[in-house]
């Protein structure tokens, strides 16, 4: 039975993933966050072992490897699936984001994701074919008004995918990134309530110039949300990912971005920004003030 880490485990696409995964064969070793529920996770479940871990603590991380270590020995681990991440921080115009919400929104998403990697290579090295599967999102394609911090944690995982392929193949370990839409998870729920806290956050020289803007294309995001993939869908992505031979660099999930990928190819960045810019209701000034 071959052995796979999934970090972020306990709710949302994590959790549907790694029950899944164990359902068709694999030995799911969870990675939740200390004190987690895992009731939904365990239910109707065989072959998941629990275990915590924080990623942005080192001492976690490195704990969270020895148990997986001391429990496949030479074996291994034929896959680690980066999932945990966060989105619902540092969220607002660039103009007026918390600096110290960017820098733990970067820690959980992508500085996590290195945390987790370093620990568990020694373990991929041990399996031939093995594969580390990140999870990133359409919003590294996708610049939206007010998730900017987001979108930057995201390109970082795209970074760090790109940069492992090439360093890591002369070993064999393949790496790819999943790329989903709108998801309906625990993470996304409560879109509208987040999104009026995160502008009273905001100083109010910011309120004051962007948010009679902005909000309506925070809006229509939060409206688009009512139509977003289930999460199985996005784990049918990541369980070929999973499975597959040789792995692609990134897999789009999600109906809301099946045809993205191609629509960028077809079109200059200049293009596809105005397009984005109509989608979100925003008008182009093209007054140059001197």
């Amino acid at each position: 039975m071959k052995h796979i880490f999934i970090t972020g485990a306990a709710t949302g696409i994590g959790c549907c993933t790694a029950k899944r995964l164990s359902k068709n064969g694999y030995h799911v070793f969870a990675g939740i966050m200390p004190g987690q529920d895992t009731t939904e996770l365990l239910h109707n479940s065989s072959n998941i072992t629990i275990v915590e871990i924080d990623v942005t603590k080192d001492e976690s991380v490195k704990a969270a490897a020895e148990t997986v270590t001391q429990a496949v020995g030479v074996h291994g681990l034929y896959a680690l699936h980066n999932n945990a991440g966060i989105a619902n921080i540092a969220s607002g115009p660039l103009a007026g984001i918390s600096t110290e919400e960017t820098k733990t929104i970067l820690d959980i998403n992508a500085i996590g994701m290195i945390r987790t990697i370093q620990a568990f290579l020694p373990l991929l090295h041990l399996q031939p074919n093995a594969r580390i599967v990140n999870m990133s999102s359409s919003a590294a394609r996708v610049p939206v008004p007010t998730a900017g911090t987001y979108m930057m944690s995201k390109m970082a995982v795209e970074a760090i995918t790109r940069t492992l392929r090439i360093e890591l193949a002369p070993w064999g370990i393949q790496v790819c990134c999943i790329e989903p839409g709108g998801v309906r998870t625990p993470m996304t729920a409560g879109a509208e309530e987040n999104l009026k806290r995160n502008w009273e956050k905001q100083p109010q020289h910011v309120r004051d110039r962007y948010e009679k803007v902005l909000v309506a294309s925070n809006i229509k995001l939060v409206k688009q949300l009512e139509d977003a993939n289930d999460p199985e869908v996005i784990v049918d992505v990541i369980e070929k990912a999973v499975n597959a031979t040789k792995l692609k660099v990134r897999y789009v999930a999600g109906k809301d971005v099946k045809f993205l990928p191609m629509t960028q190819r077809l079109m200059s960045e200049e293009m596809f920004e105005n397009i984005l810019l109509g989608q979100f209701g925003l008008k182009r000034n093209s007054e140059v003030k001197q």
